[in-house]
């Protein structure tokens, strides 16, 4: 995935810590609770980054037995909502971000709409390096995920 540097400390680092502890010890409540402060603390900043990541921690909740559908769900919220603050910032880092964000949970119709944001976005900016980056990415994105949808369906 392509970031921008990202602090050491951020306002979701330590509950988000304190959520993988949780899931180390088999505590599924802690590691419900430490996320959900984690998703408010990042939804309480104003960038798109904090929400990239704490959707990524949902998906390690999902390793719980019982929870994989609802960490699913709960990533899949996070994602689009740092598209749309991406998206509003004139972010294409964020928005390429959450575009492979949405690949690896096999939803090739948000990737393809992430993709539209950032070709959107490159023409906007009118730079030509951002718009062969969204172009190369948009192509690697595709080949992954077609053939994702190709090796499921044996």
């Amino acid at each position: 995935m392509m970031t921008e540097p990202t602090p050491a400390v951020t306002p979701w680092t330590t509950h988000l810590e304190a959520m993988d502890a949780a899931i180390a010890g088999n505590n599924a409540s802690a590691a419900v609770l430490a996320w959900r402060h984690a998703y408010a603390a990042a939804l309480d900043q104003p960038g798109w980054r904090g929400l990239v990541d704490v959707a990524g921690a949902a998906l390690r909740i999902g390793t719980i037995p019982g929870f994989k559908k609802a960490a699913e769900s709960r990533a899949r919220e996070s994602y689009w909502t740092a598209l749309f603050r991406a998206r509003r910032q004139g972010s294409l880092n964020g928005v390429l971000d959450t575009a492979e964000a949405f690949g690896t949970l096999g939803d090739r119709v948000m990737v393809e709409q992430c993709i539209r944001i950032a070709e959107r976005l490159a023409v906007l900016t009118g730079d030509t390096e951002a718009a062969d980056r969204v172009r190369v990415l948009a192509a690697d994105l595709a080949q992954r995920y077609v053939e994702t949808d190709l090796t499921s369906r044996r």
